[in-house]
């Protein structure tokens, strides 16, 4: 799925919104910023390479925003995590900038449906037509001492849940975009499986933290993961689109 083909997506999970201050991180070429302007936000759009007639901010998604607290009611941030080596500070930053009650919707490569995590069995990476991340292919670029990367820091559900959790950002929706047709072919055949070792990897989990006597997982913080797990959007879409609250 290229870059362009999901704002309408991104757009509807603004959709139930009451439109304010949109931070769009990095921009590009903002596919969502028209969009967005004509459901009422007005967007403010950051990147560190802008294209020409750019009418934004040029700064760094991997350093400090230029932005006061709590600037910003939302903040939209399309196939930009797996390029940044500092995933946990990007996260960090995003959260500090977005009101309390505002909501960070992300896009990035999507690991976990049925037909990538058959390849990463099989080779490590996501897409075997891609090949191995390697510095010939995966390296774009260097400026001064930022170096701009390629798809080299890939990440899944669950570790974006986690960065976002300690930030206050909590995952509610994992929507389903352009399906993978591989992974429905091998739905029938993996999606059993997959919910069974699903089961066992929590119970495991709750099981070895009671054994090293350590405080055991919230149940809440279970069904959670539980929900992200189970998703459609997870299992059989190319692309993660994930929208994620600040709390109050």
């Amino acid at each position: 799925m290229s870059r362009t083909s999901i704002p309408h997506h991104v757009l509807e999970l603004l959709a139930d919104r009451e439109p304010g201050l949109l931070l769009d991180i990095p921009a590009g070429s903002s596919p969502v910023a028209a969009g967005a302007r004509q459901k009422g936000w007005k967007v403010v759009e950051l990147d560190l390479f802008p294209p020409e007639n750019f009418d934004g901010v040029q700064g760094d998604a991997c350093a400090p925003l230029p932005f006061a607290d709590a600037s910003f009611d939302a903040l939209v941030s399309m196939e930009g995590i797996e390029h940044f080596e500092n995933q946990a500070a990007f996260v960090r930053e995003c959260a500090r900038v977005l009101k309390p009650g505002g909501v960070m919707v992300l896009t990035t490569p999507n690991v976990m449906h049925l037909s990538a995590r058959v390849s990463a069995f099989l080779t490590g990476q996501r897409a075997m037509k891609r090949g191995f991340v390697n510095e010939d292919h995966t390296l774009r670029g260097r400026e001064g001492t930022r170096t701009y990367h390629g798809h080299a820091f890939l990440i899944d559900v669950f570790r974006l849940r986690y960065l976002m959790a300690i930030e206050g950002l909590r995952i509610n929706r994992v929507k389903m975009t352009r399906k993978s047709t591989t992974s429905f072919l091998l739905a029938p055949f993996l999606l059993p499986v997959v919910w069974i070792a699903t089961r066992m990897c929590l119970r495991s989990g709750r099981n070895t933290h009671a054994h090293e006597d350590r405080p055991a997982v919230r149940p809440e913080v279970e069904d959670e993961l539980r929900t992200i797990a189970d998703a459609p959007g997870l299992l059989l879409s190319r692309k993660l689109v994930v929208a994620a609250v600040k709390s109050s």
